[in-house]
């Protein structure tokens, strides 16, 4: 018998509420569950639903509340039923099959009849192979002219709903026909896959035997719209070309004062500002957001025409490569200075002079001053956290302002994992990456306008700004040395050494002088951590000696292929002396670390630095 539209709805009820929880009996007790069950729904409420529907005092909702509530909710995409039951792939492999979905719903939790599974399926299994196959594309969104930045792509997905995305991307690495080529999957909550989907990924790709092309299929990709084919399968395949730039733009102006940004950009006293979008896919967001709606002068963004090749440059934001925005912003013109790497998601922050930003300490002032950014005043901040290798700056801040930190090893995919839990607002890691919970990739714009949002609130110059940072906070001086090419099996007999001496009892409380000061082993490990979400467990992470004040040394070691070993090394030092805290990074690390590093004595003989 054929159900009512009301039966429909109430099984779209039902199916979301146990896809979160045991029965429909329990009660949500949060605006995240309610959140958490919305989505199950294919509902994207704002915060600003969640805020009426869960006003303050609110102590608990029920399964009847949640279904007058999707009442009011405006569907995502008709699909929803399908991306409900995603939760369900636990291999991954793209489908449910009939008897997988049955077993779940009719044994766990509040039970659903073979009938009622029976109609679901019949819902979702269009073409009626016996498979839920909610990952069957019917439907691409590309950005105007193949165009769009990784936050950007982040940020649509999320947008959309989509089940995920594809990038094709040179990150920070040189570009072109002899350059750098990466394809990268992202899921449907805009972050980079993880290793037991791309793992699946690739053993899937080992046994193809064929797959289908479709070379009379010509696409549009200059023209905004969609394109709707007739192709060999159950339904139509439809392309929509979107602007690259509005949707992330609309996802900016939510975050952000743009009113108080357009006056500190082109108001009576405005600031003067430099961006080199490095010939990455960034500029047109550079130029229509920054230029275009805020106002800055159009020579205010150069290298701004994306380029395949980058220019012929390498579009890594430090201070070897960009350089040509280091001289100009030496030269005292301009007030303000960023840089963007190849695929817009890093970043490097230059002031007056150019005065430069360690990205350590850039997250770190965000952090300390994260109110100035009208998002955060409205969503509050859940946790700050950084890569294990980023210095202790952001430590500093959690600490004094009494917020939760995590330290994860590299890579977004753990930050994306807080923040899914609810208990990540803002990271950052020490190679240029920002970013905050509004996506799930480091974002090198938002972390621009996060900057100069702080500027037009505390009316000072990015010097001061970071010196005022440190005389409250300290300062850590850092500074990352990599080794590359280094003879694998040297580089492994290396580590071990420095293992076996650090796992020594009598390592733990030894003092080391250089100088004037004096450091003194507190601790001495092999990082490992336990994921507060999941409770997965990622040993082996990179050697760290800790000492008393805080300072660290680290040593990672990456790469053991043909090529040979990486070894990366990294310092800091926290000072809380005043009248050290304005020394040159080199000189202090030199000083202070110099007698540390002499312990060690390594098995090959030469080692050559290609960053600092």
């Amino acid at each position: 018998m054929q159900r009512s539209e009301e039966e429909r709805f109430y099984m779209t009820c039902r199916a979301a509420y146990l896809s979160v929880f045991r029965s429909s009996l329990v009660n949500m007790t949060s605006k995240d569950q309610l959140c958490s069950v919305l989505q199950q729904a294919g509902r994207n409420p704002s915060q600003k639903a969640l805020d009426k529907y869960w006003p303050p005092g609110t102590k608990k909702l029920n399964f009847d509340d949640f279904c007058e509530i999707l009442k009011k909710e405006k569907a995502a995409e008709p699909d929803q039923l399908m991306k409900i039951f995603k939760k369900f792939d636990a291999n991954c492999d793209g489908y449910i099959s009939h008897d997988e979905l049955s077993r779940i719903l009719t044994s766990s939790g509040e039970k659903m009849s073979p009938k009622e599974v029976d109609e679901i399926f019949s819902l979702a299994d269009v073409n009626k192979d016996g498979k839920l196959d909610y990952a069957e594309i019917g439907r691409l969104v590309i950005g105007q002219n193949g165009i769009m930045s990784t936050p950007a792509v982040s940020c649509v997905i999320r947008k959309i709903k989509a089940i995920g995305g594809i990038i094709l991307t040179a990150s920070h690495n040189p570009g072109g026909p002899n350059g750098d080529f990466g394809i990268k999957f992202n899921i449907s909550s805009g972050g980079p896959a993880p290793e037991g989907i791309t793992d699946k990924i690739f053993q899937i790709s080992k046994s193809l035997q064929e797959y289908h092309i479709c070379p009379e299929l010509k696409v549009d990709f200059s023209t905004i719209g969609k394109q709707t084919f007739e192709v060999d399968t159950f339904k139509p395949f439809t392309v929509e070309i979107v602007d690259s730039v509005e949707s992330y733009a609309e996802m900016l102006r939510d975050i952000f004062d743009f009113a108080a940004l357009k006056e500190l950009l082109s108001g009576p006293n405005h600031i003067n500002v430099r961006l080199d979008a490095m010939h990455g896919v960034v500029g047109p967001y550079v130029k229509k957001i920054v230029c275009e709606e805020l106002g800055s002068p159009a020579n205010a963004a150069v290298n701004c025409v994306p380029s395949e090749d980058f220019g012929g440059h390498h579009p890594d934001p430090n201070l070897t490569y960009a350089a040509d925005l280091v001289n100009t912003m030496k030269g005292g013109e301009y007030d303000f200075g960023a840089a963007f790497d190849g695929d817009g998601d890093r970043n490097m922050v230059l002031g007056k002079h150019g005065f430069f930003v360690n990205p350590s300490d850039s997250v770190a002032v965000i952090g300390a001053n994260i109110t100035s950014i009208p998002y955060f005043q409205k969503t509050g901040v859940k946790g700050l956290a950084r890569s294990m290798p980023t210095s202790g700056a952001l430590d500093n801040v959690a600490k004094a302002l009494k917020m939760p930190l995590y330290e994860t090893p590299t890579g977004w995919k753990f930050f994306g994992n807080l923040m899914d839990a609810g208990k990540l607002s803002l990271c950052g890691e020490e190679s240029f990456g920002t970013g905050s919970d509004h996506i799930r990739e480091k974002d090198g714009l938002w972390a621009v306008l996060a900057w100069l949002s702080i500027l037009a609130t505390r009316k000072q110059s990015v010097e001061d700004i970071m010196k005022d940072h440190w005389q409250k906070f300290g300062r850590n001086f850092f500074t990352r040395y990599d080794y590359e090419e280094v003879d694998s099996d040297a580089a492994n007999k290396m580590i071990d050494h420095l293992q076996t001496t650090m796992s020594d009892k009598a390592f733990l409380g030894q003092k080391f002088s250089s100088g004037d000061k004096t450091y003194q082993v507190e601790n001495a490990d092999n990082f490992e951590y336990t994921d507060p979400v999941d409770g997965s467990v990622s040993k082996g992470q990179g050697l760290r000696i800790i000492f008393s004040d805080g300072s660290r040394i680290i040593f990672r070691l990456s790469g053991t292929g043909s090529a040979g070993a990486t070894i990366r090394l990294y310092i800091d030092s926290y000072e809380k002396d005043p009248q050290k805290m304005y020394q040159d990074p080199q000189v202090n690390l030199q000083q202070g670390h110099a007698g540390t590093l002499c312990i060690f004595h390594f098995p090959f003989r030469t080692l050559h630095p290609t960053s600092s």
